[in-house]
């Protein structure tokens, strides 16, 4: 039956429950957007079917990995019949089994400064949700350059999590967060190390709050990945694509930077709105 209706009919029923806490006007926006999600795993997978069931018009997601099997606790485009299968792959089916007319693009491969301008252009918002630390440096200063807003997040063993929206004409990501390079090129190995650093940083700093020693020894020396949950990454994704909302619409987003959104649920308030510290962040902690 669905298959027969009309694109506009099965776009109205589809997003009719959101009228009223958006207004009709909204919703057309959000129809007319261009969302561009770097990473497509816990994060950004759940981002991508935000977006498909919110009404979100055209979504391109950019990542290079295939699904394996540690992926299946938290990332929501994964299953066990899409281990070896490339997220990209994945993403674009099930989002058009959500949303029969979204219009999609899904790009198996890396995101560096070669190829970064090329995939942003054309976007109204980029969402970022990837892992390194190098590539959200990339993704946020070639966004702003490109007079673009951009969301970005980042989560910290044990329950913590970070998210804020940049502007063009607000606080760069770098100097918001105090990270090393402002303004260089990450074509240089040195800085890119660097930058890098600052996620083992994050690694020691979790263990004063709960992480276990042994594994940031391990992640730091590479033979451990980042230790994450599917409630943390959840929450994350969600709180990231209501900013990313709230700017499609119009809309003031929670945490404009500096401010930034915390998300710890070892605490008795487990979601806070704050603006940075004296001196401004300091990403190792967060």
């Amino acid at each position: 039956m669905i298959q027969h209706l009309e694109q506009e009919s099965f776009y109205k029923e589809m997003v009719k429950k959101n009228i009223g806490v958006y207004s009709e006007q909204e919703q057309e926006r959000l129809k007319n957007a261009k969302v561009i999600i770097f990473g497509l795993g816990g994060v950004g997978g759940m981002e991508a079917i935000l977006c498909a069931r919110m009404g979100i018009g055209h979504v391109t997601g950019v990542d290079p990995d295939e699904f394996d099997i540690s992926n299946l606790n938290r990332q929501m485009l994964s299953s066990i019949d899409g281990i070896g299968r490339p997220k990209a792959r994945m993403a674009e089916e099930l989002l058009k089994n959500i949303n029969l007319f979204i219009s999609l693009k899904m790009v198996q491969e890396n995101v560096d400064e070669h190829n970064v301008k090329q995939l942003i252009h054309g976007h109204d918002l980029v969402l970022e949700a990837v892992d390194d630390m190098p590539s959200r440096v990339i993704i946020h200063r070639t966004a702003r350059e490109m007079g673009i807003p951009s969301v970005g997040m980042s989560g910290s063993p044990p329950t913590r999590g970070f998210v804020s929206s940049f502007f063009p004409d607000g606080i760069p990501y770098e100097e918001a967060l105090n990270l090393p390079g402002m303004g260089k090129k990450l074509t240089d190995l040195e800085l890119r190390e660097e930058i890098a650093e600052v996620k083992k940083a994050r690694a020691w700093y979790s263990v004063k709050l709960g992480a276990p020693e042994a594994w940031a020894r391990d992640f730091c020396e590479g033979r451990a990945g980042w230790i994450i949950t599917p409630v943390r990454a959840h929450l994350l994704s969600l709180f990231s694509f209501h900013e990313a909302v709230q700017i499609l619409t119009g809309r003031e987003p929670l945490a404009r930077a500096p401010k930034g959104i915390l998300i710890d649920l070892d605490l008795t308030t487990p979601v806070r709105v704050s603006p940075p510290p004296i001196g401004g962040w300091d990403y190792s902690t967060l």
